[in-house]
């Protein structure tokens, strides 16, 4: 403690936004240290943007006297001053245009244009303010504030590392709701249970008679949602964690809540929580707390591969997350007919209340899993984890660089225009190099990839959207004829040489520590944003695009492979496959210690820190041919290899796709295995025969049919009917679905008998009722299979059942 009245806080920011005080527009933040969360204000920071003035010798005081209005309301500046600024790798005269309102910025942006270029205008005000304070919500801060008129007012706030130590709290939670029309309507049935989980507690809130010791019963659903928020009162977690809660779960509530005329206030200020559209993603905000949805943290974590326990997983909802990570069956009820086991007898009542606590049980156990990773990535990317846990990978790094921009003095660079990101995505990059494979089946295969390819050639040649040169006379030249001054150094390679050294930082104290979780998350975390750099410049939205920086980047890598490729061949090898960072070359007469004597020369001629690596040796592998292809030509990324280990590594056949029916996997998976693990060709043709009989028999389980795919768009906004399409059209006109269950989410849906195109015979796995076994033969599991056996001389007649081998 300091002077009466004043204090020293030290902890993490759990939540930061802004209230507006009369005209004013003042930053709050929740502030969670070893014995409570605080809510510091902070008015002595103003939102503001930056001007180049056209006419460098523009006098600061003749923008703040000016007066402007916008739709009525005065547009007030606060202060204009001189600042310096280096943009785009100019040191830079700029006036700091600062305002009472956030609300203002935008507009009086725009007034300002005539006068000159704007920077930093789009930026969030609490964005703004984390960047400026140099400080990391969750990485740890210390505070000095005061007591006025009732608040706690910031003084300082710095970074502190001990704070990092604080952790934040939880609670997961899930809904059952009345559902006879099955998709459940939130302006007529009601909320029949909520349950709830921490690491100590857990529990349901129900409106009926339940002897269960877990049980709570409320005399009504208006009763049972304000006995939640006493919950969340009572518990007062940091973070509130559901599945899909920001779609689904709080948004029911908070219309049950409206419907009930309840203040539904599960924040910690006394507010409402809101809605909020995060891009293609639906986010929901509770001041003063944290929402995360893990479900959308799981689907991110599938897209980076940050979990190998997800890769195989056809979709995504709490039953099969959990059981992928866990290796469990959770417990499961007939959805549809939640409805009739709330009428049900005693039995179905306490068998729905089991099954709605083991969600919140279970998400507890997926939250515990993925929230080490979830921190960390929030904390190298600079922002808040419920900002976090609604990022693309892209934004992720946009996240990063801002904040080095703004701690060095760099504009950010504004955000694109409409009519930028269109012309941008109709001028595409030229991708990696690929040396396609000739189809067949290979023995004795090695394998080397370069490590962090392009991350090391974006660091070793300064590439970087400040650095493009065409005058300079000191400069590395890229293939394409772009060229990037060597010296400064960019942003885009200094932050990226941070993170990597800060990464191999981090694995050096793992492998001391081997059992800490945080230290393991670090190191994933720092290796997904590292390798989004590239994908970042040549995103069409980014505010660092560069065609020139991200075609010089594919431009040197293709050299590199290609050159390396060549030096293989005339070292003896034979190269059957290359893509993008890595090679596999046939042993042939060669050993393995050959194979290492030539990566130790490779590697004694690389520059800066570019090194290839052996992945593997493999006994054998499977290359398949390309559609519509010559004969034996091969198609690239879709290869299955077995290590001298005995594992087997699969690449883009449809087993570690999504969208493909699990019977056309299984059969898939079980061909390679036959082909890689005995070499027995007769095997894996009578595997396709076996299953080609069952499909024809009918003894097929429907799940074993269903087809998967993602609705990434409106229902309505679609111009083709697709099979997904049509089968969730089909779910809206029969009640079955709602919009919000179906659009940004995954379908899952089967071929049927009934109709006469494919599409009309899609239905939902929820209805579906019968299968058609032509289409599944024909189109599931000849695709599936065909392209390897036909490697050894099979016809799709002979995987049906008739015809003769043309050839061994």
């Amino acid at each position: 403690m300091m002077e009466s009245g004043s204090m020293e806080l030290e902890g993490i920011l759990v939540d930061i936004d802004y209230v507006s005080v009369g005209d004013r527009s003042v930053i709050r933040m929740a502030l969670k240290s070893r014995d409570a969360v605080h809510t510091l204000m902070d008015p002595s920071f103003y939102p503001y943007f930056y001007l180049v003035p056209f006419n460098k010798d523009l006098d600061p005081s003749t923008l703040s006297g000016m007066d402007f209005t916008a739709d009525g309301e005065r547009m007030g500046i606060h202060s204009v001053t001189r600042v310096q600024l280096s943009i785009m790798g100019v040191d830079t005269t700029a006036l700091k245009i600062e305002s009472n309102s956030t609300r203002s910025i935008p507009k009086l942006s725009e007034k300002l244009m005539e006068f000159g270029e704007r920077y930093e205008y789009d930026i969030l005000f609490w964005k703004r303010y984390i960047l400026d304070r140099a400080v990391s919500p969750l990485s740890g801060v210390m505070a000095k504030a005061h007591i006025q008129d009732g608040s706690l007012v910031l003084d300082e706030l710095n970074p502190s590392g001990a704070g990092a130590a604080i952790k934040p709290t939880h609670i997961c939670f899930d809904i059952e709701t009345y559902n006879p029309q099955i998709a459940p309507r939130p302006d007529k049935d009601p909320c029949i249970m909520i349950s709830y989980a921490t690491d100590e507690k857990s529990g349901v809130l129900t409106t009926k008679q339940i002897d269960k010791p877990f049980v709570t019963v409320c005399k009504d659903e208006k009763d049972m949602i304000l006995r939640f928020v006493e919950v969340i009162k009572e518990i007062d977690p940091d973070v509130i964690a559901g599945y899909n809660s920001s779609n689904f779960d709080i948004p029911y509530l908070m219309r049950r809540a409206k419907k009930l005329g309840i203040h539904f206030d599960i924040t910690r200020y006394g507010e409402e929580a809101r809605e909020e559209n995060h891009g293609l993603v639906k986010a929901v905000k509770i001041p003063g707390r944290t929402n995360l949805d893990v479900y959308n943290v799981a689907r991110f974590i599938s897209i980076v591969g940050a979990s190998e326990k997800l890769l195989k997983i056809n979709r995504f909802t709490l039953g099969d997350v959990y059981g992928a990570i866990t290796g469990d069956v959770k417990r499961t009820v007939d959805k549809k007919n939640i409805w009739q086991q709330w009428d049900g007898s005693r039995e179905e009542l306490e068998n729905l209340a089991e099954y709605s606590l083991s969600d919140s049980i279970s998400l507890n156990v997926l939250y515990n899993f993925f929230v080490p990773l979830e921190i960390e990535v929030a904390r190298v990317s600079g922002t808040t984890l419920a900002e976090a846990g609604v990022s693309t990978t892209g934004q992720l790094v946009e996240y990063v660089l801002m904040k080095f921009a703004s701690w060095n003095r760099e504009a950010i660079p504004n955000k694109p225009t409409e009519s930028d990101i269109a012309e941008r995505l109709s001028n595409p990059i030229e991708g990696a190099y690929v040396k396609t494979p000739e189809a067949g089946i290979y023995d004795n295969i090695v394998v080397f990839d370069f490590r962090g390819l392009y991350p090391s050639i974006i660091i070793a040649n300064n590439i970087d959207p400040s650095t493009k040169c065409t005058e300079c006379t000191d400069y590395y030249e890229s293939p394409t004829g772009a060229r990037f001054r060597k010296g400064p150094m960019g942003i885009v390679p200094k932050v990226l040489e941070l993170l990597i050294a800060e990464r191999s930082e981090v694995k050096k104290q793992y492998k001391k520590d081997p059992d800490s979780k945080t230290l393991a998350a670090r190191s994933q975390a720092l290796k997904i944003l590292a390798n989004s750099f590239y994908g970042y410049l040549g995103y069409a939205r980014s505010r660092w695009y560069s065609r020139d920086c991200a075609g010089s980047v594919t431009a040197f890598g293709r050299e590199l492979i290609i050159n390396t490729m060549k030096d293989a061949e005339s070292a003896g090898f034979k190269v059957i496959y290359g893509d993008t960072d890595s090679f596999f070359l046939l042993l042939q007469h060669k050993t393995k210690d050959d194979a290492m004597t030539f990566l130790g020369e490779i590697n004694d001629k690389l520059p800066g820190a570019m090194e290839l690596e052996l992945e593997d040796f493999y006994r054998r592998g499977v290359f398949v041919g390309k559609k519509g292809a010559a004969e034996g030509a091969g198609a690239k990324k879709k290869y299955a290899l077995l290590s001298e280990a005995g594992r087997i590594k699969i690449k883009g056949f449809e087993l570690v796709r999504r969208d493909w029916s699990n019977i056309a996997r299984e059969t898939q998976r079980k061909v390679l295995e036959a082909i890689l693990n005995e070499g027995s060709k007769e095997k894996a043709m009578a595997i396709v025969k076996d299953v080609v009989k069952d499909l024809r028999d009918g003894d097929v389980n429907l799940k074993d049919l269903v087809i998967y795919t993602q609705l990434r768009k409106k229902i309505d906004s679609y111009d083709s009917v697709s099979p997904e399409l049509h089968a969730a059209k089909k779910a809206l006109e029969d009640g079955v679905k709602d919009k919000s269950e179906l659009e940004g989410g995954t379908i899952g849906y089967v071929i049927t008998r009934s109709g006469s195109s494919i599409s009309e015979k899609a239905e939902i796995e929820d209805t579906a009722k019968t299968y058609d076994p032509d289409y599944y033969i024909s189109h599931q599991v000849m695709p599936a299979t065909l392209k390897i056996l036909k490697e050894l001389g099979y016809t799709e007649e002979e995987l049906k059942g008739a015809g003769s081998q043309r050839r061994l």
